[in-house]
């Protein structure tokens, strides 16, 4: 847009900065987010906004969980990631560090390359329409979920899920982060090997060779695969979905159906719900919680109910499959438009 004297590709203005103007929205950039992605939709609402944004670009791992402190001790009500589901994370994860009373709302704008989170809850992607969401804020509180200490926003995962991406992490930077998934879950469809695992669901104990399991907060995983479909971030349970002793026949078979969570209707799949879930196993198994690889198991999983209020759009209570149950909220703008002098 022409004559808001705005640079588009300006970073952030620092949190320290004495003048906020009217704005009372933190952004957290992950400039490497989505192959430029985040960046080109930063440059956007800059140019929607027309006003200077308060933030910071991320320089590294852990980052935006450092500035997501920062952010709220500066006193901003409203932190906004801006990249995909590994920015969101730590963001999150960095909210979480505050007391309830002190701690901000939270809000992503998804540049990333799987964005499950914004699919979840029914984010906007286009940035034009993400921006009309800080004129007309609602929020909603959201669940989350924990694992050993450490908070996700999705599903979490032990098994083949998790064997793929730490594969995936494994191979070279150079190649693309969608082209290494792929070739990743090749490798893993025709090598992984069910594992025996432990799981205790609140009272219920399994004890069986597991193609993976699956806890989710929300239902996607992997860009796009619906593993826990019935998975609700306002409930206070999780939903776990475990996949027993399947051939690599039988994989072949059920995986294309996960992308719309038939999966589930497989006899050797099983689905349960709780509040506390712990997996464990005698093989040197990984933990993928929304896309990141962490090893050591057992893995104790927890619920908290209503952790975050939730910036998301008017219209997500009509959308599948945000979790339309929500409690909406009206919220004061926490965004406005440069006055003509400005």
């Amino acid at each position: 847009m022409a004559g808001l004297g705005v640079d588009a590709a300006a970073p952030p203005q620092s949190a320290g900065s004495e003048e906020r103007g009217p704005m009372e929205t933190f952004f957290i950039v992950n400039p490497s987010a989505g192959s430029g992605r985040a960046m080109r939709a930063w440059r956007r609402l800059q140019e929607l906004v027309g006003a200077p944004l308060a933030g910071r670009f991320t320089k590294g791992l852990g980052h935006a969980s450092e500035l997501a402190v920062e952010a709220a001790q500066e006193g901003y009500p409203l932190v906004v990631a801006v990249g995909g589901d590994g920015t969101a994370n730590e963001t999150v994860n960095g909210l979480m560090q505050l007391p309830p009373h002190r701690r901000p709302a939270f809000g992503q704008l998804p540049a990333g390359t799987g964005n499950d989170f914004a699919r979840n809850v029914g984010l906007p992607r286009r940035v034009d329409q993400w921006a009309r969401m800080l004129r007309e804020p609602r929020l909603r509180s959201l669940d989350l979920g924990e694992v050993n200490g450490r908070f996700f926003l999705n599903a979490t995962g032990v098994g083949f899920d998790a064997e793929v991406a730490y594969l995936a992490d494994k191979m070279p930077t150079l190649i693309a982060g969608t082209f290494t998934y792929m070739v990743s879950l090749a490798v893993k469809l025709f090598t992984y090997r069910s594992q025996p695992m432990r799981i205790q669901v609140d009272d219920t104990r399994l004890e069986e060779r597991c193609f993976l399991t699956a806890v989710g907060n929300l239902p996607h995983i992997g860009g796009g695969i619906r593993i826990c479909p019935g998975a609700r971030a306002d409930d206070g349970l999780f939903e776990v979905v475990v996949v027993g002793d399947v051939s690599h026949l039988e994989v072949l078979r059920v995986l294309p159906r996960a992308f719309s969570g038939n999966h589930v209707t497989h006899p050797k799949v099983r689905v349960l719900a709780g509040r506390r879930v712990i997996i464990d196993s005698d093989a040197p198994l990984h933990l993928q919680a929304d896309g990141e690889v962490f090893s050591g198991l057992p893995a104790h999983f927890e619920v908290h109910p209503a952790a975050l209020q939730l910036l998301v759009p008017a219209s997500a209570a009509a959308s599948e499959p945000a979790p339309a149950a929500l409690q909406d909220e009206a919220a004061p703008s926490l965004i406005q438009p440069a006055s003509p002098d400005g």
